[in-house]
């Protein structure tokens, strides 16, 4: 139990991160308890919430928790039932409120919310936020791949590299995966798929093999994978169709939309294009 116990810590530790929130919710769950006054209120934001905390920190809920039905992981989301915002902002705006005079209520005002910037980190530092380059907030070449990849009135099935699964979906969801972003979390993959996708080098036979048996009729993959086999990936009946954006896109020939799409695109074939494929014995 001391194990499961240092594990949750651990958890909480890293939920809360380099943010003073979790120490404010403390506090305003200590000051509600004694000041608070109105019953309702009182259930909400301090009985609830505590009771929720202290399930997350008991050992034996953990422990079953973390081995039967969630993972240590996504443990952590059990604290989403804690409404910190609201919490935070009810505990501030009633302390303020209790302050005599107007300008100290505004002074304290100014403090709180210069602690709370103080406490936190600028969003558009953080390196995974960039800049919009279109309407739909998403990278470029996962717009460009599955246009390409869009066939009318139908869904299609595709196998893409990691970047682009947690993006594809949100643009266009005819566009079915063999596996979905759960295969980026450790112990959450299970699909030989993904793992032949990510090798380095990519064996043809393999992601050619493991796509058909789950009904794959796309394969894409970045420009300059180094792809090595008995035999190159167009001869296990995935046909190279078009690059766009860095990205090489595979169809599979006995998809029944496959021939009106090489026709769509073989006008864009480059004639000099040469697969970086090593033949193996």
């Amino acid at each position: 139990m001391l194990e499961v116990m240092k594990t949750t810590l651990n958890i909480y530790q890293n939920y809360g991160g380099d943010s003073m929130m979790t120490l404010l919710v403390m506090a305003a769950i200590l000051y509600l308890w004694v000041s608070e006054e109105r019953r309702e209120v009182k259930i909400l934001f301090v009985y609830l919430v505590t009771g929720i905390i202290a399930l997350f920190f008991f050992p034996v809920f953990s422990y079953i928790a973390i081995h039967f039905f969630l993972d240590s992981q996504v443990y952590y989301r059990l604290l989403w039932l804690v409404p910190m915002g609201m919490l935070v902002a009810y505990g501030a705006a009633r302390a303020v409120s209790q302050i005599e005079t107007r300008r100290k209520r505004i002074i304290m005002s100014v403090l709180f919310v210069l602690f709370m910037v103080r406490g936190g980190s600028l969003i558009y530092q953080n390196p995974m936020v960039t800049k919009a380059e279109n309407l739909y907030h998403l990278p470029p070449s996962v717009i460009a791949v599955a246009d390409v990849m869009h066939v009318e009135d139908r869904d299609v099935k595709a196998v893409v590299p990691s970047e682009m699964l947690q993006f594809i979906r949100q643009y266009d969801a005819s566009i079915l995966l063999a596996y979905g972003r759960d295969a980026l979390v450790d112990g959450w993959n299970n699909n030989p798929l993904y793992e032949a996708m990510e090798a380095n080098p990519v064996r043809s036979y393999a992601i050619t093999d493991y796509a058909k048996q789950q009904g794959v009729e796309y394969i894409v993959l970045r420009t300059g994978t180094p792809v090595v086999g008995t035999n190159p990936i167009n001869k296990y009946e995935f046909s190279y169709l078009t690059t766009t954006d860095n990205y090489d896109i595979y169809i599979y020939d006995r998809a029944e939309f496959a021939e009106e799409k090489k026709k769509e695109y073989e006008s864009l074939i480059d004639p000099d294009r040469v697969d970086n494929y090593t033949r193996t014995e």
